[in-house]
């Protein structure tokens, strides 16, 4: 009997990515997403489970009491996905960000100014809501991920470039050559760094988990 893997989003820039790589690996594939944007490179045998990842009850109904042997999160909202696969799957692997590290938004919060590139796992994060709101939801949402799947794996992912990328790595750059823009400001005295991962290799990351 074949092993089963979900992939929550699976569409994005390392969507199709992870789900090859499971079906290489010999997995039953399904995907659940909005199915607003169906790319590809998804081969025909990929069952497509089109719901809404952000909404609890949606998940609910969508999934039922389905159980899968791993679960891969990389889209919507982690904190519903994880409640609804509590428990029904043996592996839970989930992608998060960056900034729930203290000092990426707000580098005077580290001491020195600035996080380390690259960054510790066990470096510290963001304390209260008041240091960085966004940074302090994703530190609540890693939290509540731990507390519902105590060996959940879980990646901060960071810039992820490639196909199907909303805003393309050089864009920021090209835009202003464009426009004719002869100065680029840069942030925190110049002395901001910020990583960024190929699409590839951040899907072959969580395919090594």
């Amino acid at each position: 009997m074949s092993r089963t893997a979900l992939v929550v989003g699976g569409t994005g820039p390392t969507g199709p990515y992870i789900v090859n790589g499971l079906l290489d690996r010999g997995y039953e594939v399904a995907i659940l997403h909005r199915g607003t944007h169906e790319v590809d490179e998804i081969p025909p045998e990929v069952e497509h489970i089109h719901t809404d990842p952000y909404d609890l009850d949606c998940l609910e109904t969508a999934l039922q009491e389905r159980q899968f042997d791993v679960c891969l999160a990389t889209y919507g909202r982690l904190r519903a996905v994880a409640k609804v696969l509590a428990g029904r799957c043996e592996r839970f692997i989930s992608a998060g960000g960056v900034p729930a590290y203290r000092g990426y938004m707000n580098p005077d919060l580290a001491g020195p100014a600035g996080m380390d590139v690259p960054i510790r796992e066990d470096a510290p994060l963001v304390e209260q809501e008041s240091e960085d709101e966004k940074g302090w939801r994703i530190v609540r949402t890693e939290r509540a991920l731990f507390e519902l799947i105590s060996g959940a794996t879980h990646f901060r992912y960071p810039f992820v470039y490639g196909r199907y990328q909303l805003v393309p790595r050089e864009w920021l750059i090209v835009r202003r050559f464009m426009e004719g823009r002869r100065r680029i400001i840069l942030p925190d005295g110049g002395l901001t760094l910020c990583s960024f991962g190929g699409a590839p290799n951040v899907a072959h990351a969580l395919l090594l988990a």
